[in-house]
């Protein structure tokens, strides 16, 4: 997004305005338009100066609404229209922002700014051919326009041409040295340049923390809290349907409320069905979007925060530029950016041993808070949580089986197809004869974005008759790794979200190791999975990895078959391990003296949401109070909060297979009981209900008659002298006689 620009000759009370403003004096700027505006009346230009005052302020909402009203005013005013594409575009408005933009280049193509801006609205709606359009006519109008060289950038890097990216970008920092979005980009973009070391990374990282770091506002006493929870706060752009989403939730649902409290600090302003869950699991949600800088800071600190977390690091909407004022006692960072912040302000840094070995403490200007084993917990994130029980999400036998040839495939950015990527697999392909390349990307079926790809591939010696590219879609999610049967890892940046979706469908994902931790992402998953053979040092291990797979069909299948298991029992899944430990780091950061006294009663059996915790008792006699007065919408949306905690959890697919049995849907019913008898092994009653299930609909009750010999010693016949079931026999409930006054229901341990 491009600043405003300078306007015609202006007479003086404006001109002072504009003055003001490029001195970054927002707040004076904004004062010197006003005065204007009462000297002169209303005028275009002064509105203009209002606006982007306003917008130098980050207050985005009062920004919009000057220009909103100056557009009524002046509809026909290009530079307003063009800062008005931009503040809309902050807003989230994209629909506003094209109009205006679009309005704008139509009637002053000559017009710079209308072409930056729009290029930067493109790039948002992932539009990417046309934003390397937008930003080449910038850069005809001006090839000293440094915003114009960064958005050219950012279109290249996300159809995947990284190494003229890098040129363009390193360009756009040559012309505009200090300024800090530029600077940003820079360090994200390093991540996926083979030559980048960490030391180059901590190098630039603390070159723009130089130019974050202000005068520090002075903070306010905090008052002792003995006994008080530790008050958390997640700041982030990203509390959303995003990659960091399926990290952020499973934490979010087993931190221990009598411990640690949370608040959500959201920079941005959209939401979503991720965001409403985000706000379920946190203590409080505060929206932080379209605030000035000073009332961020104010509202923040207003919290009183012990612990403040930065969850974007060099990406986006970056909670650093906030955080350099000094928002909590104590700073740290997380998850959303694989290096050093190089701010002093940020003190601490959660890694693991993996991703961060014994040496690599050099690497950062932070503190590492090293993980015994993971840094990230993960959880499948389908549209509807419920359906990770529906049969379309269960492991399936590898392709090959089906096919006759090996499929090797990525799931991931454009922009990770670096060269060092292609030349790793096209010789993995060389070396697999009739093996195929499955990709799956966002707007691969654009022409613009595929035919560049395919050149590439052609170029690296990859056959591309031998590669299928397959668009990226919601609907479509995970479903693609029944397609695939290894995953071939991207380089120098590694998978880290894709990479844990492979291995929950069931798929291997070979990788290769390098000397920084954006290098490692993958390792530190497949370690913790004990696969540590597909974690690869240099690329002939690589190849030798994925061409042993491959070489073994028979083998790579009962691996793919055996690693949801793998996975849902090891660190990846363990969301109460990471939180236990979490607390623990937390509790020695903020009160290294104990000074607060012993730990709270912890809370463990039970869910924290919607302000308040609820213990696994009242959780489950709500469930069964819910399920026989056949409110299964409320059911559902229960079952939902408790999958945020346990991803997968026996109760789970038993209650929906009783709500599909009463709805007539029988198959559906005992397809369910079977997934739960899975996750609860030895609960007798779900046995006895299977068994009578299975009879109503003529099933042969073989197997199930093997398994209860071999794991109880009990016969067939045997259990089916029990009695069939009821809810509150599966549930545990004790249902205690009727009294005269009352009615009531006592809970066993479920």
């Amino acid at each position: 997004m491009k600043r405003p620009q300078h306007a015609p000759t202006l007479p003086p009370p404006i001109a002072r305005a504009q003055t003001l403003y490029e001195a970054g004096k927002f707040r004076e700027s904004l004062a010197q338009a006003d005065k204007a505006e009462k000297l002169l009346g209303r005028q275009a230009e002064i509105r203009y100066w209002q606006a982007a005052a306003y917008l130098g302020l980050h207050d985005t909402i009062r920004a919009g609404e000057v220009i909103d009203q100056a557009l009524r005013e002046f509809p026909e005013h290009t530079r307003l229209m063009a800062l008005g594409g931009a503040i809309a575009m902050r807003n989230g408005d994209h629909a506003r922002a094209r109009a205006w933009l679009e309005r704008c280049i139509e009637l002053a193509p000559g017009q710079i700014h209308g072409w930056i801006n729009y290029g930067a609205l493109l790039a948002e709606l992932r539009e990417y051919a046309g934003a390397r359009d937008a930003a080449q006519k910038a850069l005809a109008l001006d090839p000293h326009e440094p915003v114009a060289y960064a958005n050219y950038a950012s279109a290249l890097k996300e159809t995947g041409e990284m190494d003229a990216a890098i040129v363009a970008l390193r360009r756009a920092v040559q012309l505009s040295p200090r300024d800090a979005a530029i600077r940003a980009n820079l360090l994200f973009v390093m991540l996926f340049d083979q030559a980048t070391t960490a030391q180059d990374l901590l190098r630039e990282a603390k070159a723009f923390g130089r130019q974050l770091a202000p005068l520090l506002r002075p903070q306010p006493a905090r008052p002792q809290r003995p006994g008080a929870p530790i008050r958390l706060g997640l700041l982030s752009n990203d509390l959303l349907r995003h990659a960091c989403a399926y990290f952020i939730l499973p934490l979010l649902a087993n931190l221990d409320r009598s411990r640690v409290e949370v608040v959500a600090l959201s920079l941005n302003p959209v939401s979503d069905h991720v965001t409403d869950k985000i706000r379920l699991n946190a203590n409080r949600f505060v929206p932080l979007a379209g605030m000035s800088r000073e009332q961020l800071i104010d509202t923040v600190r207003a919290e009183q925060l012990d612990v403040l977390m930065d969850l974007g690091g060099h990406t986006g909407n970056s909670p650093l530029q906030h955080m350099a004022h000094g928002l909590a006692p104590v700073q740290m960072t997380w998850l959303g950016y694989p290096g050093s912040t190089g701010m002093e302000a940020i003190r601490y840094r959660i890694s693991d041993w993996t991703c961060d070995p014994a040496g690599f403490e050099s690497h950062y200007t932070e503190t590492l808070l090293r993980a015994p084993q993971v840094s990230y917990v993960y959880a499948p994130l389908v549209q509807d949580p419920l359906s990770v029980y529906a049969p379309k999400y269960r492991v399936r036998e590898t392709p090959a089986l089906r096919n006759g040839f090996v499929t090797f495939g990525s799931c991931n950015n454009l922009g990770k197809i670096t060269a060092r990527t292609l030349a790793l697999w096209a010789a993995v392909l060389a070396r697999c004869p009739g093996s195929r390349l499955l990709l799956e990307l966002r707007e691969i079926d654009q022409e613009s974005v595929r035919a560049p790809l395919l050149a590439r591939l052609a170029q690296a010696g990859i056959d591309p008759q031998r590669v299928t590219c397959v668009p990226r879609a919601s609907a479509n999610q995970y479903l693609t790794y029944h397609d695939i049967d290894i995953v071939l890892d991207t380089a120098p940046l590694t998978g880290g979200t894709t990479t844990c979706d492979a291995l929950w469908m069931g798929v291997p994902v070979v990788t290769l190791a390098g000397n920084a931790y954006h290098a490692r992402i993958s390792a530190t998953f497949l370690k913790a999975l004990g696969l540590d053979g597909l974690i690869c040092a240099d690329k002939d291990a690589y190849v030798d990895a994925a061409a042993t797979l491959a070489g073994d069909v028979d083998g790579l299948n009962a691996l793919r078959l055996g690693i949801r298991q793998r996975f849902e029992q090891s660190p990846v899944a363990d969301g109460a391990g990471f939180a236990r430990w979490l607390e623990t780091e937390l509790a020695a950061l903020v009160d290294p003296r104990g000074l607060r006294g012993p730990a709270p009663a912890a809370q463990h059996d039970g869910m924290f949401f919607a302000g308040a915790w609820h213990g696994m008792g009242e959780i489950v006699v709500a469930i069964a109070g819910l399920l026989e007065a056949g409110r299964f919408g409320e059911t559902r949306s229960l079952l939902e909060n408790l999958s945020a905690k346990w991803s997968k959890h026996w109760l789970v697919p038993y209650v929906l297979a009783e709500m599909e049995y009463r709805g007539g849907n029988k198959e559906a019913a005992i397809d369910l009981l079977m997934e739960s008898v899975g996750l609860r092994a030895y609960h007798v009653p779900l046995y006895r209900l299977l068994s009578a299930r299975m009879d109503e609909c003529g099933y042969d009750k073989t197997v199930l008659a093997d398994f209860l010999q071999q794991q109880f010693g009990m016969s067939l016949d045997y259990l089916g002298q029990q009695a069939v079931p009821t809810v509150f026999d599966v549930l545990g409930i004790e249902v205690v006689p009727a009294q005269p006054s009352a009615t009531t229901t006592e809970h066993a341990p479920a």
